[in-house]
Parts: C-alpha cells; sequence; structure tokens
C-alpha cells in the first residue's frame, strides 16, 4: 500500500492537482488514502470517509480497519477564491491537529501561504523574515501558523495552475489578453512558482522524511520566474502594461531549507517544467 500518508483537501484546487501527480507516481505515497466527505464514499484503504466536523470518530474507525497513518498532508483551507471567512483557516488547521493528536498520528503538514510575508524588501524572503501580511488571507495564515506549533506549516508559494494568472488563462484571448506589469528594467514581476506535480513530489518527501522538520518552511521551486516568461513558454495571449507605483517587482521566496531535506526535481524550476507540469495537471 505504501505509506499512509491521509492527504486531507483533495478535493481543492491545489490538493486534486496533488493527489492526481501522488497517484501518476511511481513513489511510496502514491497509493496514500485521501480523506473524502459525502454518503456516497466508502472506507477503503485508498480512501478514508470523514468530515472533521463531525468529531474523530470516524477516523478512528478507518485505523480500526487499515491502521494508523503516518502523517497528515492537511491542504484544506479557505482562499479569496473559495470563500470570503478567511479566519475559517484556524478553526480548520485546529479540528485537524487535534485530530491528529487524538489518533497519535505522529507528523502533520499544514498548508500556510507565502502570503504570511507581504510585499517584503525585494530580497529572497527567507523563514526568518519579517511578516507582514496585506491581506485577510495572509492574515488568517500567519494566525493559523501561531496556533499550529510546533507541526510543520508549509508556506507554499504560487502553485502553478492555482495562481491568478495561469487561472485566468483559460479566458484569456488575444481580444482580452492577460495584463502583466512592466518595470523600470523592462521586466515583468518575478515570483516563486512550483508545479503541481513538483509539489507534490516535495510534499511527499517531507511526509516521509525520516528526520524532524522545522516549524516553518518555504515550499517553491528554488529559483524564481519572471511571469511573463512563464506566460511565453505556455503561450498565453499576454500584454505588459506600465507597473503602477504600488506595484513590487520581486517577491520571492528563500527555498534552501526545502532543498536541504528533499531532492527536487530536476530541472523543475525552469518556466518551461513549470508550464508543462500545470498542463499535464490543469484538468484534475
Amino acid at each position: 500500500m505504501g505509506e499512509k500518508i491521509i492527504l486531507i483537501g483533495s478535493s481543492g484546487r491545489v490538493g486534486s492537482m496533488v493527489g492526481a501527480a501522488w497517484r501518476s507516481s511511481n513513489h511510496p505515497w502514491r497509493n496514500a488514502p485521501f480523506q473524502v466527505r459525502g454518503d456516497t464514499a466508502s472506507n477503503s484503504p485508498s480512501h478514508v470517509v470523514w468530515d472533521v466536523n463531525n468529531g474523530v470518530g470516524p477516523l478512528l474507525h478507518w485505523i480500526e480497519s487499515y491502521g494508523k497513518p503516518s502523517a497528515f498532508v492537511v491542504l484544506a483551507g479557505t482562499t479569496p477564491a473559495t470563500g470570503s471567512d478567511m479566519d475559517a483557516n484556524i478553526h480548520i488547521a485546529t479540528q485537524y491537529l487535534e485530530a491528529a493528536l487524538a489518533a497519535s498520528v505522529p507528523r502533520v503538514l499544514l498548508a500556510s501561504s507565502s502570503a504570511v510575508y507581504g510585499p517584503g524588501d525585494g530580497a529572497r524572503l527567507s523563514e526568518a523574515a519579517l511578516c507582514a501580511p496585506v491581506n485577510a488571507y495572509g492574515v488568517s495564515k500567519l494566525k493559523m501558523e501561531q496556533a499550529a506549533e510546533p507541526v510543520c506549516c508549509m508556506r507554499i508559494g504560487n502553485v502553478a495552475g492555482a495562481d491568478a494568472m495561469l487561472i485566468n488563462a483559460a479566458s484569456a484571448t488575444r481580444e482580452n489578453p492577460i495584463v502583466i506589469d512592466r518595470f523600470f528594467d523592462g521586466k515583468g514581476p518575478l515570483r516563486s512558482y512550483i508545479g503541481p506535480g513538483a509539489l507534490g513530489d516535495c510534499i511527499g518527501q517531507l511526509a516521509t522524511y525520516t528526520g524532524s522538520l522545522p516549524f516553518l518552511l518555504n515550499v517553491a521551486a528554488p529559483v524564481p520566474v519572471y511571469m511573463e516568461r512563464l506566460a511565453e513558454v505556455a503561450s498565453l495571449p499576454w500584454i505588459y502594461r506600465a507597473a503602477p507605483p504600488v506595484a513590487v517587482q520581486n517577491i520571492s521566496l528563500d527555498c534552501q531549507a526545502l532543498c536541504d531535506l528533499v531532492d527536487f526535481p530536476k530541472h523543475g524550476e525552469k518556466p518551461e517544467a513549470i508550464s508543462q507540469d500545470w498542463q499535464e495537471h490543469r484538468n484534475q
């Protein structure tokens, strides 16, 4: 069966792509069970029928049949695209952490966000950087982290296919192209991205890592990309506009700590690889 890493949030945008990447891989976590909710599903080695709002009982029942999980990967949560109650992220995380404790699950990976940093100062943002979130989503994720210590909170960068630019790709045309800010150096925004398959690979390695994990961990490709370059290699219709005065060109993550823990997919930081990764998982 492989590792019993329960993937929580597998029906969400990021979770569905990560789940699809796991199922299509040859890694030990390819058969990891997914949490599902609803009366149409039934417990199996690959599915845990459990709504955390109903308490920990259904999880414990699954464990009696199939064994104790080695880890929770919690990708569930609220984003600006899926809801308006950002503080729900704190409640959701707390519920799953309490369930992990009740079930004696030894490892929890909790999805946070690079939004906790805010715009930064133009330098690569390490896990020790000052956090100054500028929106309710970033604030809620920072509060979630503060309530979650000492589990591993993954500060995930832009996931290709779940980011604003590539979400808008489906409706982009030559008459209605994607608009990208151009700064004084003639280039666009520089951001930390990761493809959904690469993200799934990194998360799987973290979930099965034999040592201890840090409380905070940036998760993205080790090299940031210019957004216009990503649009180009994805063959998307796009145009420049002059960047407004409040726009920030460089918001990127220092991912050295991640690279010390996992083998990042070879060439996975290149725009071409990120685009291909997105194309392979975009319909999941």
